[in-house]
């Protein structure tokens, strides 16, 4: 009897604790994206659906959903880095922000 309560427990726990991987970039959807790693001059801001936001919910990239305001231009940023490769992306919640944060480490980048 305690054994299956143990498991049960155990189970429960697993079940709260590890949302499927799947679901957790949802909250990405309609926000605004560009990968930093590359030249932002040369980098679009991109609208995070369809084909961008499969990338983002697929095992290739790993992804921070907790907003910070450690950038360039002071806005906060989720990330999405590619598991086996150089790309890393910013991911803003308007494109607005996205694209004074990409204009900001462009101008910091000349010189």
């Amino acid at each position: 009897m305690l054994t299956m309560r143990s498991g049960l427990a155990v189970l429960s726990l697993l079940l709260v604790s590890a949302p499927a991987a799947a679901d957790t970039p949802d909250i990405l959807k309609g926000k605004f994206a560009f990968n930093w790693h590359s030249e932002p001059g040369r980098q679009k801001c991109l609208k995070v659906d369809g084909p961008v936001l499969a990338s983002f919910k697929s095992s290739k990239y790993r992804c921070d959903l907790n907003a910070k305001s450690n950038t360039a231009s002071g806005a906060s940023a989720r990330t999405c880095t590619e598991v086996k490769g150089s790309k890393e992306y910013l991911i803003f919640d308007t494109m607005r922000a996205c694209e004074m944060e990409r204009k900001v480490q462009d101008s910091n980048s000349e010189g």
